[in-house]
């Protein structure tokens, strides 16, 4: 994940660049995906990050999960629905049977592409999220892991890292929010994408989760009745998942990949992935100026093609 330094980083956020761009090794990102889907309807979960990643993978994994306690055997989310991009970095085959799939079949990926570099064959689940609130979430996930508290403030975060993406130059660079956003809007109408909004998901879990059981359900297996859906319904919940916090820290690619990084080996080891999620809560805290140069930005990749200039004009359109 090669991040360019530009003549205008702050020292701290140069050193979270450097930091990131060891985070997975060119052979291992480029093996999840060039991955190749081995069964019928596999689902990759596919959302810039901080968008509802992890919730997803929560939910999909209990809907395919028997019985009506589910599963919580794993130690981490992702070794139960694996991240593409970085399981070979983490010992992970992706050849190898998943978690509780022998009950289904199904395999579930998670993975932070954007629609042209996302392997083909499978079903997508997209995520998006509003951006100011991606951007919030996004520095409290790297705070205290990847920088220190008040190290790098939340203005320098976001001007000089998660702004400054764009098109990625080749597989080894995410996309931005705005071009992995926009990529898999082009295919929002497509069998084979389900889209989803982290605010619904907020507002009337259990709806959502419905529409995502009978998208994930196939000819020869099906979760789509009462008790799946009211199952995985319960284990997706905030006070739930709030509950079993140390399976959802993203420990399995800290553990990984922190040397690798530079960082202490148990660097952000203490936090948890489960916040509350609030939705809005970025315009609540973020400046106006900041405000304004992601409403800005916004325009200039998103309003043409959707023919939407806020987030909020797009989401009311659905």
């Amino acid at each position: 994940m090669p991040f360019e330094l530009t003549q205008s980083d702050s020292l701290c956020v140069a050193k979270m660049k450097r930091a990131l761009s060891n985070f997975e090794t060119e052979e291992g990102r480029l093996s999840g995906l060039n991955y190749t889907p081995q069964l019928q309807d596999e689902v990759i979960i596919t959302t810039s990050p901080k968008a509802g990643t992890t919730w997803l993978q929560q939910i999909c994994h209990q809907l395919r999960s028997s019985g009506p306690e589910g599963d919580m055997s794993f130690d981490e989310i992702s070794t139960a629905v694996p991240w593409l991009e970085l399981a070979f970095d983490q010992g992970q085959d992706l050849a190898a049977p998943q978690l509780n799939q022998s009950s289904t079949n199904l395999r579930v990926w998670k993975s932070h592409a954007w629609e042209p570099d996302c392997p083909k064959g499978a079903k997508y689940i997209v995520v998006v999220r509003d951006p100011c609130d991606v951007a919030l979430s996004f520095y409290k996930f790297f705070e205290n892991w990847f920088f220190e508290k008040d190290e790098i403030s939340v203005d320098a975060f976001v001007q000089e890292f998660w702004l400054m993406r764009g098109i990625p130059e080749s597989k080894m660079q995410n996309a931005s929010y705005f071009h992995h956003f926009l990529s898999w809007y082009r295919r929002k109408d497509d069998d084979d994408v389900l889209f989803l909004f982290f605010e619904d998901l907020k507002v009337d879990l259990k709806k959502e989760v419905a529409k995502i059981a009978a998208f994930i359900s196939n000819e020869t297996w099906s979760c789509t009745d009462e008790a799946s859906i009211e199952k995985a319904t319960r284990m997706a919940s905030f006070e739930f998942m709030s509950l079993n916090s140390v399976k959802f820290n993203e420990s399995l690619s800290k553990k990984a990949r922190n040397v690798a990084c530079g960082l202490r080996e148990d660097a952000g080891m203490n936090d948890s992935k489960i916040k509350s999620g609030e939705a809005g809560g970025g315009k609540k805290r973020l400046g106006d100026d900041l405000k304004t140069m992601i409403g800005e930005k916004w325009v200039e990749v998103m309003q043409e093609e959707t023919g939407h200039a806020t987030y909020e004009s797009l989401k009311a359109a659905f």
